[in-house]
């Protein structure tokens, strides 16, 4: 009996590990984001696809919509295979994805289109194509101080900093949802405790404030 668990066992982790170490290959059919896309296999299975070690920008987040178009010039309605390295809480498979040779996760961490997430690779090629797209201000690195996609997500929406130290930055009133600019009237009318600073208009807008009256 022992013996017979043991076999049985032994099998299902086998299966478990043909279904997470499997190749997927087939067409993308759909881009849902920048870092998630649809591959229709030749047996007309759609799979749902995690690219695995990067991170990309929300939607709402500047560079969100820039990241899933960067995903569909390099992979829709194109061939791909998946080397599928686990599957998600969401049931999404999770993994690579190469396109006519090219490693599309690499690719675009190397257009600063995405973050390494940290949380789960310590692929080294991915960090070194990080460092080389941030000294280069490619892509989300051209912003100030861009926000990690996982801080966005747990609620953080503004960069980290001091409420008294306002020079060069919007200034976001929490109560009227009213943002000013440096050369609005009433840029320095706010006060400390409501403020909100953005570092562009473009994160301001997308937490829902809008450009005061008086600003130029």
């Amino acid at each position: 009996m022992r013996s017979f668990n043991f076999i049985l066992i032994t099998l299902l982790l086998l299966v478990s590990y043909s279904t997470s170490a499997a190749t997927i290959f087939g067409k993308v059919v759909h881009i849902a984001d920048g870092d998630t896309l649809t591959v229709l296999t030749a047996s007309n299975q759609q799979v749902k696809v995690r690219l695995a070690g990067i991170d990309t920008p929300e939607k709402a987040q500047p560079f969100g919509n820039k990241a899933k178009q960067a995903l569909a010039a390099l992979s829709f309605q194109k061939q791909a295979s998946v080397e599928v390295e686990t599957k998600d809480r969401y049931g999404r498979s999770v993994g690579r994805v190469i396109v006519a040779g090219k490693d599309v996760n690499a690719e675009l961490v190397r257009q600063g289109m995405a973050w390494v997430y940290r949380k789960y690779t310590n692929d080294q090629k991915l960090y070194a194509l990080e460092a080389k797209a941030k000294q280069a201000k490619r892509g989300l690195w051209s912003s100030d101080k861009p926000i990690e996609p996982w801080l966005w997500r747990k609620g953080k929406r503004t960069v980290a900093h001091k409420t008294s130290i306002v020079k060069g930055m919007i200034i976001g009133n929490k109560n009227s949802h009213i943002y000013h600019l440096p050369n609005c009237q009433s840029y320095y009318k706010v006060s400390e405790k409501n403020r909100v600073l953005f570092t562009n208009e473009t994160l301001a807008r997308s937490n829902g404030y809008h450009k005061a009256g008086n600003c130029p």
